[in-house]
């Protein structure tokens, strides 16, 4: 059994292999999309109309969630992308509505997301990056916690679920977890969707 203090190996690890995944599929995102738009006609237990779903601007070799938010722009869904702000000696994550072509601004870390002026929300169902998973929906982030402090606070307040956005090479056997570490409902992959909990 791998142990929590194995993550810093197992991210360098997994930062490397995500890197050639992403080289060998440029356009994963638009594969992933399109398999989960197909997964999304099958099932019925997907949020109403009046949800919002996050997703994130992606940096280094992540795969690219936007092909999957045009898709549910497109049928009506409201989107948002998280936003760093600063807290103490650090910073929070909160959630700030977006549509597609709004203007961004650089935001800590030189990710992109929308400008203060913004309304913050509470999503629905929140798309996140990761270096690693595996089938009980455990995720292998950068370390810095911002999802799984999001997560459980939006999780106290209301429903709200958690996909990942990966390439199907990125699942591991196990992620060393900690309890604090936040499950995923699902894993959206360039080959389909992984179905953790009973959602969709």
């Amino acid at each position: 059994m791998l142990e929590p203090d194995q993550k810093p190996l197992l991210r360098n690890e997994m930062k490397r292999r995500r890197a050639a995944l992403a080289q060998g599929a440029p356009l994963a995102g638009d594969m992933l999309a399109e398999l989960a738009c197909e997964a999304l006609d099958e099932r019925q237990a997907w949020p109403g109309r009046d949800a919002i779903i996050a997703g994130y601007w992606p940096i280094q070799s992540e795969i690219n969630p936007f092909p999957l938010m045009q898709i549910f722009e497109e049928r009506g869904y409201g989107l948002a992308l998280p936003c760093l702000i600063a807290e103490g000696e650090g910073y929070r994550m909160i959630f700030r509505r977006f549509s597609l072509g709004d203007e961004l601004v650089n935001g800590p870390f030189d990710i992109r997301q929308p400008a203060e002026e913004a309304d913050e929300i509470l999503p629905d169902v929140v798309f996140l990056p990761l270096l690693a998973f595996d089938e009980q929906g455990w995720r292998l982030g950068y370390g810095g916690g911002y999802y799984d402090r999001v997560l459980s606070r939006l999780r106290a307040a209301k429903t709200v679920w958690g996909y990942g956005i990966a390439f199907s090479g990125q699942q591991l056997a196990e992620i060393p977890f900690e309890v604090h570490d936040q499950p995923l409902d699902g894993i959206f992959t360039d080959q389909g969707v992984i179905h953790v909990r009973s959602t969709v």
